[in-house]
């Protein structure tokens, strides 16, 4: 990805009009703490995500039906980054604070705040602590169910039976 931008960077640089690319290409709210604070979400939200898949393809038994399994987890993902989408439309609206707590949404969300100067750093470390819990909590329910569903050969976990499991490894 770095490499695919600064490409584009220096293509940019180097071939079209300066004037040009000054009205195209609005560069100034681009800082480092910008940088570092979407690389974050981005591994955040890459663990969520990949907790989530995880979660969901290990209760199949075959390799054929994970594409069945995943479909929910898809379609979370998709919600999460429409969410974020709608709501940067309007980035005063509540719904734009919303998406940037929610910890479906967050990692694309909180990044254009930022950049757009409506995020405080107090805003920011609650969205980080409200994705972190979400993410100990994800890995530990996934750890609980990918732990049994391995030792289960044969058939197809249920949800229900993910929920039994799930509540006797808590006693």
């Amino acid at each position: 990805m770095i490499l695919i931008v600064g490409t584009a960077l220096i293509s940019a640089k180097s071939f079209l009009d300066p004037e040009l690319l000054n009205t195209v290409l609005d560069m100034s709210n681009i800082t480092v703490y910008l940088g570092i604070i979407t690389i974050i979400y981005f591994i955040l939200g890459y663990f969520a995500y990949a907790l989530l898949y995880a979660l969901t393809g290990s209760t199949v038994s075959k390799p054929e039906d994970i594409q069945s399994a995943n479909g929910p987890v898809a379609i979370l993902a998709v919600a999460g980054f429409y969410l974020s989408y709608f709501a940067m439309m309007n980035p005063t609206n509540e719904l734009n604070v919303f998406a940037s707590l929610c910890p479906i949404s967050s990692p694309f969300c909180m990044p254009f705040r930022i950049m757009m100067g409506l995020a405080s750093v107090k805003d920011v470390a609650i969205s980080i602590a409200i994705l972190i819990v979400s993410i100990l909590v994800i890995a530990k329910v996934a750890i609980k169910i990918y732990s049994n569903a391995i030792l289960n050969y044969g058939t197809k976990m249920s949800i229900k039976d993910m929920i039994n499991i799930y509540k006797d490894k808590q006693n």
